[in-house]
């Protein structure tokens, strides 16, 4: 019995990750478009105040969302992101929702996130060096970030976050020494 358990866990673990290699084959099952290549730092302050920085985050897997309050689809996949954040925040997974909406106040912002049912922290883009590095196509845009710095995948335009597979990527992030 502990045999077949072992050779199970053996399994499972080189269909998500062997030595450190991401298996994009999950990539490809959630939609997400597959990069590589170190994650350019960035730094943003929240409504508290404090400023955090992509470079800070190191050993930890990061989801950056580009939304704008203005964007339907943004609005629509919010309770979804919020099932994420809710399911990963405890295992290390960093949420940085990030709105481009131009010289908007952060703390209206927040409360339009709050109103869509985010309990989680959101920042601006306006007066951050985040913009240029990572939003140029359009909105929603999502980057997936591994525990080394590296950006993995990103999703450009709406998603199911919910789904087994976007859960089976960040699973598999957590895993990926």
């Amino acid at each position: 019995m502990k045999t077949l358990v072992i050779l199970t866990a053996l399994v499972l673990l080189s269909t998500q990750c062997w030595g450190g290699v991401f298996d994009k084959r999950l990539l490809a099952e959630a939609g997400l478009q597959e990069l590589s290549g170190d994650a350019p730092d960035f730094t943003l302050r929240g409504v508290s105040g404090e400023t955090v920085s992509l470079k800070g985050q190191r050993g930890r897997v990061v989801i950056i969302h580009v939304w704008a309050t203005w964007c339907k689809p943004c609005k629509d996949e919010f309770p979804l992101l919020e099932r994420l954040y809710n399911d990963f925040k405890e295992k290390g997974v960093v949420f940085f929702p990030v709105a481009i909406d131009a010289g908007a106040d952060i703390k209206e912002v927040a409360l339009f996130a709050k109103g869509l049912g985010a309990t989680f922290e959101v920042y601006g883009a306006y007066k951050s060096d985040i913009s240029d590095r990572y939003w140029s196509w359009g909105v929603p845009a999502t980057y997936f970030v591994d525990k080394k710095g590296r950006i993995i995948a990103r999703a450009l335009g709406s998603k199911d976050w919910g789904s087994v597979a976007v859960r089976r990527v960040v699973d598999a992030l957590l895993n990926t020494r």
